[in-house]
C-alpha cells in the first residue's frame, strides 16, 4: 500500500513538473479571422454577345471568291484563358431543288450542274473551300477598335488547307492562344471558293457548329498548364509552318516559388544545343533575355524530353518592363548559336520554337 501510494504521490509530482514547465515560457498568440477562398471565372463574350449564339451567313460565293466570319473574344472572366475554337456537325448537301435531272432523275440547283454531275451528285463543298485563320491579341476592345497595335499575333492556317482537312472531325479543336483578363481577342477567318471547282458545286450548301471554348491555363492536379511551341516564318505574319514535325510543348506550373516546368520537343538539329528564353518586348537586335533553366541538349534524332526541371527566376512573367506586361510573356526554344551570355541576335531563327500562346507565371516568393 505504501508503495502504491508513493507511486501516485511521484506521478503528482512529476505532473506537476510538466505543468509548471508548460506554463512557464514567453508565449504569444496571433488570430487571423475570416479568412476566404474565392473561386476565380472564365467567361468571354463573343462579337459583344455572352451567350453567343449568333450563326454567319455567307450567301451567293462563287469560285475564286472569298468571304469571311471574323470573331471577337474578349475575356470578361477574372482568370487569363487559352481559347479553343472548333467546327462541328459540317454537311455538305445539294441545295434548293430547282431542276431534274434527266439523267439519274435527281433534284439539282440548275442545268449546268445536272449535265456536270452526269448522274452522280457531288455535294461535299466543305472540299473545295480552302481556310486561313489569323490571330490578333489587343491589351482592350479598345484599344482594337481605336486601331492601336496588337501585343500578340500569329497566322495558325495559310488558305493552303479546305475546310475538311483543318477540321475532319467533331472533336478536332485549334488552340488560338492565351486571352488575358480583358484582353481582346480578333479572329480572321477567310473562305475561298477553289476557283477550279466546276459547275457541280452550283447551289450547293455548307451548314456547320462554330464552338468557341475558354479554358482554364491550369488543367491538371498539380497547377500545370501547357504551350506549344512552333516553328514559324516570321514576320509580318508570324504564320506557323504546318505539315512537318517540328514541335515542342512547355507543361509549367503557373504560381509558386519556382519556376517548375517539363520540356518536350521534336524534329530540332540532331544532337544540337538550346537554350529555353523569356523574351521581353520591345523587339530589338540583339535583345537581352532571360534564360530559363541549363543548356538543352537534343538526342541523335532531334529529340528532347526534360522532365522535372525547376528553376529559380526571381520574377514574375511577365515582367513589369515588358512591354506585354501584365498580358503575357513570351518563352522561344533558341539554338545556342544564337546567344551570347544572355544577349539574343536574329540569326538561324529557321531554328527557332516560337510561342504560339502567351503565358503567365506568378513567383510567389516575392
Amino acid at each position: 500500500m505504501k508503495k502504491i501510494l508513493l507511486s501516485l504521490i511521484i506521478i503528482g509530482a512529476v505532473g506537476a513538473v510538466v505543468a509548471g514547465v508548460t506554463t512557464a515560457y514567453f508565449s504569444d498568440t496571433e488570430t487571423a479571422v475570416g479568412n476566404t477562398i474565392t473561386a476565380g471565372t472564365i467567361d468571354i463574350k463573343v462579337n459583344d454577345a455572352n451567350p453567343w449564339s449568333s450563326p454567319f451567313t455567307i450567301g451567293d460565293l462563287k469560285p475564286g471568291e472569298t468571304d469571311y466570319m471574323n470573331l471577337g473574344i474578349e475575356n470578361v472572366g477574372t482568370n487569363p484563358a487559352e481559347i479553343y475554337k472548333s467546327i462541328k456537325g459540317m454537311i455538305g448537301a445539294g441545295g434548293n431543288c430547282v431542276h431534274t435531272c434527266s439523267v439519274g432523275l435527281y433534284c439539282a440547283s440548275s442545268q449546268p450542274e445536272c449535265l456536270a454531275e452526269n448522274g452522280t451528285p457531288q455535294d461535299e463543298i466543305q472540299t473545295q473551300i480552302f481556310y486561313d485563320l489569323s490571330v490578333k491579341i489587343y491589351a482592350s476592345k479598345s484599344d482594337y477598335t481605336t486601331g492601336k497595335s496588337p501585343v500578340w499575333w500569329q497566322t495558325i492556317e495559310t488558305g493552303d488547307q479546305t475546310l475538311d482537312t483543318v477540321y475532319p472531325d467533331d472533336i478536332t479543336s485549334i488552340d488560338l492562344g492565351m486571352l488575358p483578363v480583358g484582353g481582346y481577342m480578333f479572329v480572321e477567318q477567310s473562305y475561298h471558293f477553289n476557283e477550279t471547282a466546276g459547275n457541280i458545286y452550283q447551289g450547293d450548301v455548307l451548314t456547320f457548329n462554330m464552338e468557341v471554348e475558354a479554358r482554364q491555363l491550369a488543367q491538371s492536379a498539380e497547377g500545370n498548364a501547357t504551350v506549344t511551341l512552333e516553328n514559324k516564318g516570321g514576320a509580318p505574319d508570324w504564320a506557323i509552318i504546318s505539315g512537318d514535325d517540328i514541335q515542342g510543348t512547355l507543361t509549367y506550373k503557373t504560381k509558386g516559388p519556382s519556376f517548375d516546368y517539363d520540356l518536350v520537343a521534336k524534329g530540332l538539329t540532331n544532337n544540337g544545343t538550346y537554350r529555353l528564353i523569356y523574351y521581353s518586348d520591345p523587339w530589338n537586335n540583339p535583345e537581352i533575355v532571360t534564360l530559363i533553366g541549363g543548356v538543352v541538349n537534343a538526342n541523335n534524332s532531334g529529340v528532347v524530353s526534360l522532365l522535372g526541371q525547376s528553376v529559380n527566376l526571381n520574377k514574375d512573367l511577365p515582367e513589369s518592363g515588358d512591354a506585354n506586361y501584365p498580358l503575357g510573356a513570351k518563352i522561344w526554344l533558341v539554338p545556342t548559336a544564337s546567344l551570347t551570355g544572355s544577349t539574343l541576335s536574329w540569326t538561324n531563327t529557321g531554328q527557332f520554337l516560337f510561342d504560339t500562346s502567351l503565358i503567365t507565371y506568378d513567383d510567389t516568393d516575392l
